[in-house]
């Protein structure tokens, strides 16, 4: 099992879709509205809405392995591509901010899913069989867990760090155990 915190890409992605006010709907690939503090201010036209939402959708499907890779930045005539050119730095450093934050605040050893996983051998009466799951952490106002793949998921940090929690890893791991 690996938990990836504080994914850079997903990260700046994220900050662009909030810094920029890009508004797209949340579906089976895409979380809720990022969770970005302090919001930054918008640097693009509010007539590129929609192109910025298109293109946005295109670069976040390609993270995730929905669609094949795209970067903004290949196609310098959107307008994402810019803003992405323009305030790639940015964007870095609220990332880089967060993640110090974060490492900084986040318990050692979190032994919540290694404990989910011994409640289960023990309710199997067997080890577990070897799985991989792969559990990507986003900073996200969103309560849904999204498979993006066999065995990846993308994780709202509030619904990873909260009381739920080992009732949802137990259910993700309880089939493939």
């Amino acid at each position: 099992m690996r938990v990836e915190r504080w994914s850079a890409p997903y990260d700046v992605a994220l900050w662009f879709r909030a810094a920029e006010r890009i508004q797209v709907e949340a579906g089976p690939v895409i979380p809720g509205p990022p969770i970005v503090e302090p919001l930054p201010h918008r640097s693009t036209d509010p007539a590129d809405a929609g192109e910025l939402a298109e293109a946005w959708s295109a670069w976040w499907r390609s993270l995730v392995g929905a669609e094949p890779p795209t970067e903004p930045v290949d196609a310098a005539r959107t307008a994402l591509s810019r803003v992405v050119a323009e305030r790639w730095a940015e964007a870095h450093r609220w990332h880089a901010a967060r993640k110090r934050a974060g490492v900084a605040s986040v318990p050692r050893r979190d032994v919540r899913n290694g404990q989910v996983v011994t409640e289960i051998e023990d309710r199997l009466g067997r080890r577990a069989r070897p799985f991989s799951l792969d559990l990507v952490l986003l900073p996200v106002d969103d309560e849904r867990i999204r498979p993006v793949g066999a065995d990846r998921y993308l994780v709202p940090e509030r619904v990873y760090d909260g009381p739920r929690w080992p009732g949802l890893l137990r259910a993700l791991v309880t089939p493939i155990a």
